[in-house]
Formats: C-alpha cells, sequence, structure tokens
C-alpha cells in the first residue's frame, strides 16, 4: 500500500490486484508524475523532487479500499459471520461441561423479586447504651429516665443526680447498668397490679442477680489486690463499684424486702470508702487523724451514702459510724442539695441521737448520768440550731419535720414511758399539719418518710394517725417505692402494742427486732 501511495512500480515482485478484481490495475493518469523505479538493495538512487500539481490529484484514492470489501459487501460479510457464530453457539451441547465447586441456583430467578424488601430488611438502630439491647430493657431504660430516678433525691426534675451523675457511670459499667434497670423494674412492678407484667417481673429478677454476682465477684478481686497494687485501679474503678453497691441498697428498699440485705449493702458500700482510704503500703509518716479518701468519689455519691447509712440506724442496734473527711470540704458544701440533713448537720444529731439510744438499751432503759448529761447537750444544740437558707418553702418545712422528729425521738430515751406527754403530742401534731402543705410531686418528698415514721410512732390521737395513713398513702402513691408499706405496717403494729398496754412499746428498735424485720426509713 506504501508502494501505492508513493506511485513506486518495484520490479521482480508479482502484479497487485485490486480487491475482487481479476484484472491487473492500470496505473493512475499522472502523466506529469516522474515513476521512481527501486534500485537493489546497494545501489540505492537519490529521490528527485517532483512536482505535483492540483488538476493531476485522483479525488477517488482515499474513497476506494484497498485492504477489503467494500463498506455494503463488508457489511453483509460482518452479518453472515455473527449468524453462524450464533447457529453454532446454539447447537452446542454444554451437558457435559465441567466447573469446579458447587453452584446452587433457585429454580426461578423471580424468587428474588418476589421478596417485599420492606419485611426483608430492617432499618432500626439499635439503643445506643450497652446493657440496653431488648425492647424490655428498653422499656426499663425509659421508665429509669422518666419515674425511678425523679423520685431518689430532692431533685426531681430531669436534671436529677441520678440521671447526671450516676448513668454516665453506668453507660461505662455493665453491671452498674443492670441494677439500674431492675431497680427500674421493681419500682415499675410496684406500680402495676401484681402478675400483670410477668415479663417485666423475670427480666428484673434476672438483672438484679447478674449484677449481684457480678458485683460480688469483682468485689473480691479488688480487696485481694488494691491494697498491694492500688495503681491497678483508677478512681473511677471504685467510684463504680461503690455507686452500684448505693443501687443494690435502693432496691431492696423498693422490695421492701425488710431481711437486712439493704443494711448489707450499705455495709459493703462502707468497707469500698476503708479500702479506699487505707494509707498505701509505702506511707511515711504518722498515720492520719481522720479517714481520707485516696480516690476520688463524687460528693453526691458520698452524700447520698452518709444519708442512708446514718439513717439505718434509727431502726436497728448500731454502733458509730465513721464518716469520711473530704480532702476539699468547700467543694462538697458548695454542692447542690440532693437530700436533707447533710449539709446543714442535722444529719450529726441523727448519729449522736442513735449512739445513745444504743447505749441506753444496753443499760435496761435506766437513765444515768450519761445518759442525761448527753441528752441535755444533744438538746441544747439541737434548740439553737436553725435550718439554712432554703430554695423553697417545702424544703423549709421538712428540715423543721427533721428538728421535731429529733426532739421526740431524743424525749422517747429519757421518758420511753410517757409518750402521751402534750410535748410529744405538739410536736406530732405539728409534722402532721405541716405535711399537709407540700405540694403533690415535690422533690422533698423523697426525705419525708424519716419524720413521717417517727411521727407516726408517738401518735395517740386518732385523728392524728388517720390524717398519718393519709400521709403514708400520698408518699406510696408518689414514689411506688416498697419499705413505705413496710413502715406503716410496722407503725401499726407499734399502736396495736400501745393500745394493748406492752410494755416498751415506743421503742421501736426493740419491737423491729421481736419481729425479725429490718427497716430503712429513707
Amino acid at each position: 500500500m506504501n508502494c501505492k501511495k508513493g506511485n513506486l512500480a518495484c520490479p521482480g515482485y508479482p502484479p497487485r490486484h485490486e480487491w475482487g478484481e481479476k484484472r491487473l490495475r492500470t496505473p493512475s493518469a499522472r502523466n506529469n508524475q516522474q515513476t521512481v523505479v527501486a534500485q537493489p538493495r546497494n545501489d540505492v538512487s537519490q529521490m528527485v523532487p517532483t512536482d505535483y500539481h492540483l488538476e493531476n490529484f485522483d479525488h477517488e484514492f482515499f474513497t476506494r479500499s484497498t485492504l477489503g470489501p467494500p463498506l455494503e459487501e463488508a457489511q453483509d460479510l460482518d452479518n453472515q459471520l455473527v449468524i453462524s457464530e450464533f447457529s453454532q453457539l446454539n447447537n452446542t451441547d454444554f451437558s457435559d461441561l465441567q466447573f469446579e465447586g458447587d453452584f446452587t441456583y433457585p429454580q426461578e430467578i423471580s424468587h428474588f423479586l418476589e421478596i417485599d424488601q420492606r419485611t426483608s430488611l430492617s432499618f432500626e438502630i439499635p439503643h445506643i447504651f450497652i446493657g440496653v439491647d431488648t425492647p424490655i430493657q428498653r422499656r426499663l431504660f425509659d421508665h429509669f429516665k422518666s419515674s425511678t430516678s425523679t423520685v431518689l433525691t430532692t431533685s426531681s426534675g430531669p436534671a436529677n443526680p441520678f440521671i447526671s451523675i450516676v448513668l454516665p457511670l453506668a453507660v461505662r459499667d455493665e453491671t452498674l447498668m443492670k441494677t439500674l434497670l431492675s431497680l427500674a423494674g421493681s419500682q415499675l412492678l410496684k406500680q402495676c397490679p401484681p402478675g400483670s407484667d410477668p415479663e417485666i417481673q423475670r427480666e428484673t429478677v434476672r438483672l438484679h442477680h447478674q449484677a449481684h454476682e457480678e458485683q460480688y465477684q469483682r468485689v473480691e478481686i479488688l480487696k485481694e489486690r488494691f491494697p498491694d497494687h492500688p495503681s491497678e485501679y483508677m478512681d473511677q474503678d471504685l467510684e463504680v463499684i461503690f455507686a452500684t453497691y448505693l443501687v443494690l441498697c435502693l432496691y431492696e428498699i423498693c422490695e421492701g424486702s425488710g431481711d437486712g440485705s439493704g443494711n448489707e449493702h450499705l455495709a459493703s458500700a462502707g468497707r469500698i470508702i476503708t479500702l479506699a482510704s487505707t494509707p498505701p503500703p509505702d506511707f511515711v509518716g504518722p498515720p492520719p487523724l481522720h479517714c481520707s479518701l485516696r480516690a476520688k468519689i463524687h460528693p453526691f455519691l458520698l452524700e447520698f451514702y452518709l444519708y442512708h447509712v446514718i439513717l439505718a440506724t434509727v431502726t436497728v442496734p448500731s454502733t458509730p459510724v465513721v464518716l469520711p473527711q473530704y480532702e476539699h470540704i468547700t467543694h462538697i458544701l458548695g454542692q447542690d442539695k440532693y437530700v436533707v440533713g447533710v449539709h446543714d448537720g442535722l444529719i450529726k444529731f441523727v448519729a449522736r441521737i442513735s449512739s445513745l439510744r444504743n447505749y441506753a438499751d444496753k443499760n435496761a432503759g435506766k437513765a444515768d448520768m450519761y445518759i442525761v448529761e448527753t441528752a441535755f447537750q444533744i438538746f441544747e444544740e439541737l434548740e439553737a440550731w436553725k435550718p439554712q437558707a432554703a430554695s423553697s418553702h417545702s424544703e423549709y418545712l421538712v428540715a423543721n419535720f427533721y428538728k421535731m422528729a429529733l426532739y421526740i425521738w431524743l424525749f422517747s430515751i429519757i421518758n420511753p414511758d410517757r409518750k402521751d406527754h402534750w410535748k410529744v403530742q405538739d410536736n406530732v401534731r405539728c409534722i402532721v399539719t405541716g405535711m399537709c402543705e407540700i405540694r403533690p410531686g415535690d422533690g422533698v418528698k423523697a426525705c419525708m418518710l424519716f419524720p413521717l415514721f417517727v411521727a407516726a410512732t408517738a401518735a395517740v390521737r386518732k385523728e392524728d394517725r388517720s390524717m398519718i395513713i393519709v400521709h403514708f398513702e400520698t408518699l406510696k402513691k408518689w414514689s411506688a417505692l416498697g419499705n413505705i408499706d413496710l413502715t406503716l405496717r410496722a407503725v401499726e403494729k407499734l399502736w396495736e402494742h400501745h393500745e394493748a398496754g406492752v410494755k416498751n412499746s415506743w421503742n421501736w428498735v426493740k419491737q423491729l427486732k421481736g419481729s425479725q424485720m429490718s427497716l430503712l426509713v429513707t
């Protein structure tokens, strides 16, 4: 083709034929174009430029094909080849064709087209928190946020400390999350008729048992490792274990178990404080005079613990409670008040009167000089005590309810057989009538059980007792905690003993011990 384009004639080669022609191709009529003849290999002649003129240009040169048939013939040929190949492929037998591996195909490909995508795919995302995995657990979690967490402290809003402080700990600890869910389940069941929701009941029991077992196992490891290897534990590790014991105690309060298990959890929480307060092995110098925490535990958790562990001494024989000292006491005092008595010092009166009552019981109820002097000293300080600036009228009322209840309790130690004295009955009437001013749903109801219990044990007038029963029912409707029913039953038993003339009917510690009942009035 290059020879043709260059208009070269090469001697010694066979004649060139056009496609489909039987004749020799006549050279183009280019009369004025010089023909160059190829020379032998070693005798290359020098090409001489030739003048080209437009009138001598062959316009049909680029329209003719020298490589194949004309366009129409080529298309016909391609169609024949495609049809031929398809016919051969269609007539081929592939029955003996072998593949490596098993290939299983559905009988009908339409099977895939018949699948309803709306039912085969789920676009629901799971709960963001580990441990809240099933619909029942989600229901328990929602109940904890909206209901349970609002009745445990004086802060009944969505920013209560069990949401802002305890829940963030539970998000990182599955055991604590289980205790919160089981606590919510216990309270939810108290709000429903017995046996109305067996699924919630089974899940609540399961979560509680798992959390209890997991807590026991990790505390055993902690007691073995922490004294000699405290660096293996972060502050949050002890904080989570401590918080778990508090929630386990709340579970027993909500259940109204009355078997002492709530007190056991409080005692275990106290041992965590003791463990966290033990000087390290390499400690140099004299031992500290006070219990000082090595691990940082949130002030609210410590405040909540002190409130419950000291009020637990109201109904059980007790030993003096060791109050932990804080490194930054000003920070503690600056915290919001979530319970009654810790910030303003009332809780210390509870501990002192409980210790005095314990001494009097061991002294067979005889008022010796120590009892008289101690009681008078406590009375003088209690009389001089004034409530701190309260943010609401209800907080002011509850603080004074505590003060009057402490007076009644102290009076019962000095005069165990003078329940009907006017000094006692005036305080009972003031507490009972004052509670009528507390608005429904007010958060201070979380701390009203102690003054209500003490006033109820001393009530002798029928109208006061009727009003006391109404207050118990109001508290039960508000929080649904089981210890409220348990406390009311204990009070009614004391009323029966008083009417029957039973000796020491005012000494609720002995009466509860005789009936093998443990009671937490928190």
